[in-house]
């Protein structure tokens, strides 16, 4: 088991050190969902931090109440009545599970029934946001995405009794997926079949490091809209900042919020550099 584990694990190098003055702190970039462990590399930066900072909260209480936010009082169906047959089947297809069992043969059933009975029965009661998110991630675990860079790094600061800091309240980030324009998910969800081919790159991008890939890319991922990345970098880098007086800090915070903080940081007077692992051992 332990052999395997290494096997699906990575080192991290979507991580930076933040200098001022003499005092170092660290900033990685995550992933929410990957195909791939980097415990080793995050164990060792969560040893070197006074604390440890998260967008917003990462318990299962807080991953409630944003489900719980996504549901609608009212079924609608009006994000489905807007995709075609062929994104309708395909995800039909995402939302069937791969292994059938006692669990999923209600599903199956209504899948033999019409490909829409099953995407309206998973979906009809979510708001666009959460129903994209639901397509989205059941389509990665299907890929093999067993790993959440920042539930590793939660776990780790957790089990190390490092303090954690969330800069976000749950309500603010929740108000956050409640203004993705609609449009934006309609269009994603449309190009589904371009869904392999955009997770393919990220893989590929995340772990070179290549950041302008990850900021500027043709496949249109819901989340990469203003509202998101550039209003909340300035929200979470003003946040961020008083804590640097405690260094060395470790601040976990998505991947395409990286560009515009370091950016902010070195606008600081800060010195913003990759930071390199000596061989994992």
């Amino acid at each position: 088991m332990a052999l395997f584990r290494k096997s699906r694990e990575k080192e991290l190098r979507a991580a930076w050190t933040v200098e001022k003055d003499g005092a170092e702190s660290f900033l990685i970039g995550t992933a929410h969902f990957f195909p791939y462990s980097f415990k080793t590399s995050l164990v060792r930066l969560v040893q070197k931090a006074n604390c440890v900072l998260f967008e917003g909260p990462l318990d299962e209480e807080s991953m409630a109440k944003v489900r719980l936010a996504g549901c609608l009082e009212h079924g609608s169906a009006q994000l489905l009545d807007r995709l075609d047959e062929r994104t309708i089947a395909r995800i039909a297809d995402v939302l069937t599970p791969a292994a059938p069992n006692r669990d999923s043969a209600r599903l199956l059933g209504l899948l033999a029934g019409g490909l829409a009975s099953p995407v309206h029965s998973v979906l009809r009661d979510l708001k666009p946001w959460l129903a994209f998110f639901t397509v989205y991630s059941r389509y990665v675990k299907k890929s093999g995405w067993d790993y959440s860079v920042d539930m590793e790094a939660y776990q780790v600061a957790q089990e190390m009794g490092k303090e954690i800091v969330f800069l976000e309240t749950i309500q603010e980030q929740i108000e956050v997926l409640e203004s993705l324009p609609e449009d934006r998910i309609l269009d994603f969800l449309m190009r589904i079949a371009h869904w392999k081919a955009y997770i393919k790159d990220f893989v590929e991008w995340y772990l070179r490091r290549d950041m302008e890939s990850l900021k500027a890319n043709d496949y249109g991922f819901p989340t990469r809209h203003p509202n998101v990345i550039e209003r909340r970098d300035e929200i979470l880098f003003r946040r961020l900042l008083p804590h640097l007086e405690r260094a060395p800090v470790l601040a976990c915070l998505g991947v395409p919020h990286v560009p515009g903080i370091s950016r902010m940081f070195r606008e600081a007077g800060f010195k913003v550099r990759p930071y390199h692992f000596s061989v994992m051992t």
